[in-house]
């Protein structure tokens, strides 16, 4: 008995001491916010009311497969985005719109679900340390792309974490649509308040969003996010409505 107790004991202490320091950062979140259990729903579905610049972006519902295979926005305005795993359509879309449907698309749905996409397939992970964010010094990890990722492979996050290990909030470019220069020229932060449980799954119902550097964290705030109505589904029609056009990512 004593022998089998010892041997479990060295197995759990390798376990802990092979994992390298990005597996260590990037668990304690996904631990944190319950990831196998939000990955085993279905379809997830919420409101949510976009402001930037004190004015209204977007309102609307979104439906998506937990690990964002499948999208759908329903805005309010009558417009309709649909990712179906490999393509996006929109029906209702001006013609001036259609990058920035793209961008609607996999953005939103993406700030929802980083808890659960620190792992996918493609992320680099480099420059752990503490920084601060607001009052306080968090610990933080370096979220990059390879080649091919998704598309913006140039984006990158500085992710901040709790001391209980939730997801605080993160620093980003956006790349889409002016390149990597252009945008690390002005980097902004999410930071997620107001969290609420939702079938024993923490998510933050309202971001802000803000200008950032490493220095001070985030720094003015430029717009809000309000999410409500958190339901989890097991049945969505994703057909493309007729009319709708495929929206093609920028050359």
């Amino acid at each position: 008995m004593k022998k089998i107790v010892l041997t479990l004991f060295l197995s759990v202490s390798l376990a802990v001491y092979s994992q390298t320091e990005a597996e260590k950062f990037t668990s304690s979140i996904e631990d944190t916010h319950q990831k196998s259990t939000f990955l085993s729903k279905k379809y997830i579905s919420y409101k949510i009311d976009i402001k930037f610049g004190g004015k209204d972006y977007m309102k609307g519902t979104i439906i998506q497969e937990p690990g964002g295979g499948k999208i759908k926005i329903l805005k309010e305005d009558g417009a309709t985005i649909i990712f179906d795993g490999s393509n996006v359509y929109g029906k209702g879309i001006p013609a001036k719109a259609k990058g920035g449907a793209r961008f609607d698309i996999f953005t939103w749905s993406y700030f929802l679900g980083l808890p659960y996409k620190l792992n996918d397939k493609g992320t680099l992970w480099s420059n752990f340390e503490n920084n601060k964010w607001g009052k306080e010094n968090l610990s933080t990890g370096k979220l990059a792309f390879a080649s091919g990722t998704g598309d913006a492979p140039d984006d990158w996050y500085v992710i901040y974490k709790s001391k209980s290990n939730r997801l605080e909030g993160a620093a980003y470019i956006v790349s889409f649509g002016k390149g990597k220069e252009a945008a690390e020229k002005e980097p902004h932060a999410v930071k997620y308040n107001s969290y609420k449980v939702v079938e024993g799954i923490p998510f933050s119902t309202n971001w802000t969003f803000h200008l950032w550097n490493l220095k001070e964290g985030y720094t003015d705030q430029i717009g809000e996010v309000s999410i409500t109505d958190i339901t989890f589904i097991n049945e969505v029609d994703f057909t493309i409505p007729e009319g709708s056009e495929l929206i093609n990512a920028p050359k």
